[in-house]
């Protein structure tokens, strides 16, 4: 088979458990508490990272000591503070709405890439993100700008939006010399044993998890492996052959399959959400280049 042929239903897959991630942390809510929810999806997400590195058994790129200023930050903000502000979202808002905030995760990237980096940004990136963040101002206020109310979990969920762009910014600018699966594996590792540390700390966490049902560990074990590992590992399969540019674009079908997945469990979408839906793709294509400001062509003579 094609190398290519293969990257693109990869990439699909990836984003569709990136996508169903948010309807199976919506069913968590009022399972699990936010830290003890994340500690078990990355200690299980850690250990599988452990076992495919002892499987794969090839030497690695040497890391040197003055990387640890790196990852250490980086996995504390990218996977601790992403994956509390997520599973606090997740109690009080619903999954389409944090799908939709966090598609907006690109365009703050690249916001804070050029205030940070002073990374160039044209003038059909500016317009998509305008277009983007009036679709989420939509989706978080139900269309009522009048009487404003904010569920919490949305304003959750757009901190965790800005604390992964923040991450994404870091890595691009900091890490860009460390091999993508060491630097995985080791964010994840430094954000595991953190989450588990200030689960200890604030929640019973042990206690917890022993009292759980199977369907509950299942879901953890779903989100570590599936929603974690192996999206993780088709979406670099992705990058590697067909190109970062094509493979950012498919991103855009997240909040999509969030939809599908809640509709498939008979949650439909509002009026807001829908259009939201909408508005946010169509700032996402203008950001990406796909639909361009141009000057009129010249007619032919």
């Amino acid at each position: 088979m094609n190398k290519n042929t293969l990257a693109w239903p990869l990439l699909i897959i990836s984003t569709f458990f990136w996508g169903s991630n948010f309807n199976v942390a919506q069913e968590l809510a009022g399972r699990v508490t936010p830290l003890t929810a994340a500690a078990e999806r990355f200690m299980i997400a850690l250990l599988i990272f452990l076992l495919y590195r002892l499987w794969q058994g090839r030497a690695e790129a040497r890391l040197h000591w003055r990387d640890a200023l790196v990852l250490v930050p980086l996995g504390l903000i990218g996977v601790f503070g992403f994956n509390f502000a997520f599973f606090t979202a997740m109690h009080t808002t619903v999954a389409l709405n944090a799908a939709l905030i966090m598609a907006l995760s690109p365009m703050v990237s690249l916001l804070l890439s050029h205030w940070l980096l002073n990374t160039p940004i044209n003038a059909n990136q500016v317009l998509g993100v305008v277009v983007a963040f009036a679709g989420v101002s939509l989706v978080i206020t139900g269309g009522n700008f009048t009487n404003l109310h904010i569920a919490t979990g949305d304003l959750w969920m757009l901190g965790a939006c800005f604390v992964w762009s923040v991450y994404t910014v870091g890595s691009r600018r900091f890490a860009a010399h460390i091999p993508p699966q060491q630097f995985s594996r080791w964010t994840v590792s430094i954000g595991a044993i953190a989450l588990l540390i200030a689960a200890v700390i604030l929640e019973r966490p042990f206690a917890t998890v022993a009292a759980l049902p199977l369907d509950t560990h299942g879901i953890l074990l779903y989100m570590g492996s599936c929603g974690t590992v192996l999206a993780y590992v088709f979406w670099v399969y992705g990058i590697r052959e067909l190109g970062a540019d094509k493979t950012a674009v498919s991103f855009n079908l997240v909040p999509m399959f969030t939809l599908l997945v809640s509709i498939a469990a008979g949650a439909l979408p509002n009026a807001a959400q829908v259009l939201g839906i909408v508005v946010v793709l169509a700032g996402v294509v203008i950001n990406t280049g796909w639909l361009r400001l141009r000057a009129p062509a010249a007619l032919p003579g």
